[in-house]
Order: structure tokens, then C-alpha cells, then sequence
């Protein structure tokens, strides 16, 4: 049994095709990620000093002490490795995110 396809469906689609290409073309043209938004200083300096502070250290030794318990109960070590890489994460993802954000590529123009 053959099933006909219906033009009009496919030109429909064709035309939101279309717009979907025409907006994901725009939406970078309005991108403005490292510049400005100095009303979100205050919670971004709250959120770091968290983070790096002692509420960092507690929650990363609390994640190293649950993986080291799972892996007990479980006898694996994968869970003691989540608990590592999470305490790491606490501990240097804010200033690595601080890092690529904040970076400038500088342009030299060749002499």
C-alpha cells in the first residue's frame, strides 16, 4: 500500500524550515555574553565567595565523605572519583569560569 505525500505539507514544512534557519542566523547578532550586566555583580561576588568559602570546603569534603561511603556500600571506587571531581568543581570552578569569561582575545594587525 503506497502512501501519497501531500505537497502542501511539505511545502509547509519547507517554509518553517525556513524561519527556524532565519532566526538561529539572527540570535547570534544579539548576543552580548561578556559585556555589561553589572546588576548581577552582587550575586556573582555572594555565589563565588560561597563557593570558595567555607560553604565550598564544607559541601566539597560532605561530597567527598558521601563517595567514599556509597563506594564503600557498593565496593566501587566510581563513587569516591564523583565525590573528588565535585569537591574540584566547588573548589576551581568559579575562578576557571572567571577566567574564559572574563578573557580577551587581543587582535595584532600584521605589519
Amino acid at each position: 500500500m503506497k502512501t501519497q505525500i501531500n505537497t502542501g505539507d511539505k511545502a509547509a514544512r519547507n517554509v518553517q524550515l525556513a524561519c527556524l534557519l532565519a532566526v538561529a542566523a539572527v540570535i547570534p547578532l544579539q548576543a552580548m555574553a561578556g559585556s555589561g550586566g553589572g546588576e548581577f555583580t552582587q550575586v556573582y561576588d555572594q555565589l563565588t565567595g560561597w563557593s570558595n568559602g567555607i560553604l565550598g570546603k564544607v559541601l566539597g569534603v560532605a561530597a567527598l565523605l558521601v563517595g567514599l561511603g556509597v563506594g564503600v556500600i557498593k565496593q566501587s571506587v566510581i563513587a569516591a572519583v564523583v565525590g573528588i571531581a565535585m569537591a574540584l568543581t566547588a573548589g576551581f570552578g568559579p575562578g576557571v569560569i572567571d577566567g574564559v569569561i572574563s578573557s580577551a582575545i587581543s587582535v595584532v594587525t600584521p605589519i
